[in-house]
């Protein structure tokens, strides 16, 4: 067996960052362990993808007028394919 000898401060880094990580936590400029600039660039993502959230709700409403009006077209062209059919069926007899 083969002992690892790590340092007690390295030890301690890696613990709160694992508490950290536990906790759901995430704190990019704490001890450094990030830039600033990639910092900044999670938080644009964070905001564009609140801005997607809010293109896909939109999206969302659009479908559903698309839909409702889709199917007021389906029985539109059912009532007039009766209507054809009725007289056809009319022409027929005689």
């Amino acid at each position: 067996m083969s002992e690892i000898k790590v340092k007690t401060a390295t030890f301690q880094k890696h613990a709160n960052q694992l508490e950290s990580a536990s906790n759901g936590n995430y704190l990019p400029l704490k001890n450094g362990n990030i830039a600033y600039s990639r910092a900044n660039s999670i938080n644009q993502l964070r905001s564009a993808l609140i801005d997607l959230v809010d293109v896909m709700e939109g999206f969302q409403q659009v479908a559903k007028q698309d839909a409702a009006r889709l199917e007021k077209m389906g029985k539109a062209y059912n009532k007039q394919d009766k209507s054809v059919a009725k007289k056809i069926s009319q022409l027929e007899v005689r």
